[in-house]
């Protein structure tokens, strides 16, 4: 059998090298290291069963990524039996629901038939007994079709004792027979002598006597087979009570004397009191009553040496029956009065330490048959490995260098990933970095746009506003200029003035935001006085041209923003109002709140109006352009590219509504309160 193994061994190891790479792969990821686990856990069992369930949970997870459904359906099963070693039932048993889903999947009859069993134990014991008796006959089919012995015999013991709770003793003695009958098959003797007990038990509390002796004798004869003497004395003493109870006296005494007389050679006080005690009683009711004393006073000291409280209280009783039979009123009394006192301990201590010894004996002569099966084991164990040692070491050889050459195999498998691993990411470093130096590029780009746009409108609108600034005034400066002949000069340098101003102070405004931000201070605005404000900046202007503003927002009208950057829209709005509204024309400003918590400005004028294409990129940043208005006056497109800007930033929509020569509506929006 152990060639075989070492030749299986070999077999694998050689599969092992010549497999495919994703075979090694796969086996040391995954499968290997759930392999590893269940072991640990099976070691761990015993132990430390907490810390084996945590192994199998961690063997699962590598199973269900190999989706080895086989090691799973054999981890959860696993898992189900520990679970309930430590109690856990409920835990258990959705455990191994799994495990008999994963078996049923794949035709897995005999494990299927296992996790029933065990499902069946989890509600033996939380005493659910219609759902243990389902489990255990589940199982039961499958080991009766077999003919497993030892399926069978876990099922009939189990519904034996399932069938005994429920008081239905017809079909607990049925299984408890089936597996007498195969234990005797296979010549256990002490797993003979649990069905046996069981049956006796079972036979007694139907008050079955005949059969409670009848399997008590059997009970008696194995334990005498296999030299246990405690069982023997034991078995002794029930039956020497059923005869006590029966009034065969004779049998009775003669049963108490065997059974007291192996009691004293192993020194079993328990056993020893017990059997005085009922001497005693049968001497007392075949009228010896100075041998029914003498015993009871034996087991009396007996007692209150050893802590057998049960025996002592027996002990007192009988002796008060027995003063009372020989009317000595006084001493019955008193014997009657010491059994009460300790009565009310009489079912703690005292019965552990009576069974203690019995179950020592027992345990010691159980231990030394595992003994003598051991030694046997380890003579024929002695004999196999002298005639396979040869060919084991040559195995073992080979076996190593192939796990050499694996070794070597995985080294460098493992280098080359590793290597591989470090390219690629270097290779995702490079492309972070490439698009990292695109989007400066970009940023770049649009920078320089912006510069450009920049000295494009210093050099060109700044400077002509200046030139012709510079001209109005030599004209005027000139020795022949007279004012009579120029009614409109006045007025023109004014606009050109003005024009300037607006210039400068949005080109300022403009490069400041573009070079190092604008801060925002919002704040609650009264539109009503702000638009005002505005209008009587622009009245001036707007009274050259006779230009009729008006304010109509709402005085009650409020928005939430920054101060400067709405005073920059009116104005600008304003400003350019009047620019495109000619002479004798109108310019208003109204508000308008609707309902969500918005507040709209219109600034409406009876200009020249915006054709759809221009108006479609009046706020375009890079690509607006100015336009002359009525009275000549010059722009840059850099006041709606700020209006659009710093209304956006006060969390504020800006658009226009105009058709060409039917004037313009220019409209923005702005929160009423600070938004959320």
């Amino acid at each position: 059998m152990k060639l075989n193994k070492l030749y299986f061994i070999y077999v694998v190891i050689i599969l092992l090298f010549c497999a495919p790479k994703s075979w090694a792969s796969q086996d040391s990821s995954y499968s290997s290291k759930a392999l590893m686990l269940v072991k640990e856990a099976r070691q761990l069992s015993l132990s430390q069963p907490n810390l084996a369930i945590k192994s199998l949970d961690e063997a699962l997870e590598y199973s269900e990524k190999e989706n080895d459904e086989f090691l799973q359906a054999e981890i959860l099963q696993l898992q189900g039996q520990y679970l309930i070693n430590l109690g856990n039932f409920n835990l258990s048993r959705e455990k191994l629901q799994k495990a008999i889903v994963l078996h049923t999947k794949h035709q897995n009859s005999e494990k299927k038939a296992q996790s029933a069993y065990l499902i069946g134990k989890t509600y033996h014991a939380q005493g659910y007994h219609p759902g243990a008796v389902k489990s255990y006959l589940e199982a039961l089919r499958y080991f009766e079709s077999k003919k497993d012995a030892n399926g069978l015999l876990q099922c009939y013991t189990a519904l034996g004792d399932v069938y005994a709770r429920m008081n239905l003793f017809s079909q607990s003695i049925e299984y408890n027979l089936k597996g007498l009958k195969i234990m005797e098959n296979e010549k256990d003797k002490f797993r003979q002598l649990v069905m046996v007990e069981n049956l006796g038990t079972i036979y007694q509390n139907q008050k079955n006597i005949p059969k409670t002796k009848e399997f008590l004798n059997k009970a008696l004869n194995i334990y005498k087979e296999i030299g246990n003497k405690a069982g023997e004395a034991n078995t002794l003493l029930k039956l020497a009570e059923i005869a006590l109870n029966q009034e065969d006296f004779i049998e009775a005494k003669k049963l108490y004397t065997q059974s007291l007389t192996i009691a004293q050679k192993f020194k079993a006080q328990a056993l020893i009191a017990e059997n005085l005690n009922g001497l005693a009683k049968v001497n007392y009711l075949l009228k010896d009553y100075e041998s029914s004393s003498s015993q009871y006073r034996t087991a009396i000291e007996i007692s209150k040496t050893s802590g057998l409280n049960i025996e002592l209280d027996e002990a007192y009783q009988g002796l008060a029956l027995l003063y009372k039979s020989l009317n000595d009123q006084n001493k019955s009394k008193a014997f009657e009065a010491l059994s009460n006192e300790i009565k009310d301990s009489i079912y703690n201590d005292s019965i552990l330490r009576k069974t203690s010894d019995l179950q020592l004996l027992y345990e010691s002569e159980k231990k030394q048959a595992e003994i003598e099966i051991y030694k046997k084991n380890e003579q024929l164990n002695e004999l196999s490995f002298k005639k396979e040692r040869e060919l084991r070491n040559f195995f073992t050889a080979l076996s190593i260098l192939f796990l050499i050459l694996i070794g070597v195999f995985i080294y460098f498998t493992t280098q080359n990933r590793k290597i591989n691993k470090q390219l690629n990411k270097q290779f995702q470093e490079l492309q972070n970095k490439n698009s990292a130096i695109e989007l400066q590029k970009e940023q770049l780009t649009q920078l320089n746009d912006v510069k450009d746009r920049f000295f494009s409108i210093i050099s060109h609108d700044l400077r002509n506003s200046l030139t012709t600034t510079k001209l109005y005034f030599d004209l005027v400066s000139h020795p022949e200029y007279k004012s009579e002949n120029h009614p409109k000069l006045t007025q023109e340098i004014s606009f050109s003035v003005q024009n300037t101003i607006d210039l400068l102070e949005n080109l300022l405004v403009w490069a400041s935001g573009q070079i190092k931000g604008i801060p925002m201070k919002p704040v609650v605005l009264n539109m009503y006085q702000l638009a005002q404000e505005n209008i009587n900046l622009v009245t001036g202007s707007a009274t050259q041209k006779r230009i009729q503003v008006s304010n109509d927002v709402d005085e009650s009208a409020i928005a939430y923003g920054d101060t400067d950057m709405v005073n920059l829209v009116l104005r600008n709005l304003l400003s350019n109002a009047v620019k495109f509204t000619p002479e004798n024309g109108f310019i208003n400003v109204l508000s308008e709140e609707d309902e969500n918590g918005t507040i709209k400005i219109m600034v409406i004028d009876n200009g020249v109006g915006i054709n759809p294409e221009k108006a479609a990129e009046l706020f375009t940043q890079y690509r607006n352009t100015s336009t002359k208005g009525t009275g000549n006056e010059k722009g840059t497109g850099l006041g709606l590219m700020l209006c659009k800007e710093f209304i956006e930033k006060n969390n504020g929509n800006i658009w226009v509504e105009s058709e060409e020569g039917n004037g313009s509506v220019f409209c923005f929006t702005l929160p009423v309160s600070k938004p959320e």
